[in-house]
């Protein structure tokens, strides 16, 4: 719907990141959850710790928190206008990566250098497509 340029807060879990959103002009909006749309990764809450879900949930936050340090750079791009039912805005997020890590994997969108986050953890096996 549209985009924006924003900068990491915190990653909550493998599909939910906390960020500050440019809106333009000098305009802000401070730490907005965001839940990764077209995408479910499994819980690391309310499972039993060291289950198969545990255990890949678990892997799916590491590997959004090493790829999202605190105050980097990302593009972000709003599927609706208004949030989902647990306050989140539905978003792709597009992020600077190690080409390394895009390296055998299909079908990731981008914008110019930024790769979306969302297609990556689908293609890693991270995260299984889902729609709200």
């Amino acid at each position: 719907m549209y985009q924006y340029n924003a900068v990491i807060r915190k990653v909550v879990d493998g599909d939910t990141i906390e960020i500050d959103i440019d809106l333009g002009l000098s305009a802000w909006v401070h730490n907005e959850k965001i839940r990764l749309y077209g995408i479910d990764t499994p819980e690391v809450y309310g499972v039993k710790k060291g289950s198969p879900e545990w255990e890949l949930g678990n892997q799916s936050s590491e590997f959004v928190k090493q790829n999202l340090k605190e105050n980097s750079q990302v593009i972000i791009e709003t599927i609706k206008d208004k949030k989902e039912k647990y306050g989140r805005y539905l978003a792709l997020i597009f992020i600077q990566i190690d080409q390394n890590i895009l390296t055998g994997l299909e079908d990731i969108r981008s914008i110019d250098d930024y790769y979306c986050l969302n297609d990556i953890l689908i293609a890693k096996g991270l995260a299984k497509k889902y729609m709200i």
